[in-house]
């Protein structure tokens, strides 16, 4: 499903994959067992709408043995003011394969400044990645 944006809002994409973890420095210490990467923030005026996983670009996971599977909230990302954007796209089956990536939509006022992606307890800088 795609939607189109309006007016004076664009779309953003994060990628997020993931990937077994060979040791536990590789690891989410916010999210034991779940390594998770921030790969690129893409501008688009449309977005599609899936769940993760599957994905198909910027934000990568890799799953290890300490990851507990158990239903995870909505990501969500905060600017320069910390203002909080919610995505539509929901967590499915986490645990279920070793390595997958996903891209999550937000609406964004544009030429916002993004500053955080946060999934559960973990929190990602994004500053690097958006710009």
């Amino acid at each position: 499903m795609t939607r189109t944006l309006a007016g004076f809002c664009a779309a953003v994409l994060l990628a997020v994959a993931a990937v077994a973890a060979a040791a536990a420095a590789a690891q989410s210490p916010a999210i034991p067992g779940l390594d998770i990467k921030v790969t690129r923030v893409e501008r688009a005026t449309s977005a599609s709408l899936r769940d993760c996983p599957p994905g198909t670009n910027t934000v990568t996971f890799k799953v290890g043995p300490a990851f507990k599977p158990a239903p995870m909230k909505r990501p969500t990302v905060t600017d320069a003011a910390d203002k909080s954007y919610f995505t539509p796209s929901q967590f499915v089956d986490v645990g279920s394969l070793p390595e997958y990536s996903c891209t999550f939509p937000f609406r964004v006022p544009d030429g916002t400044k993004l500053k955080t992606l946060k999934i559960e307890n973990a929190s990602l800088d994004l500053t690097a990645v958006d710009k």
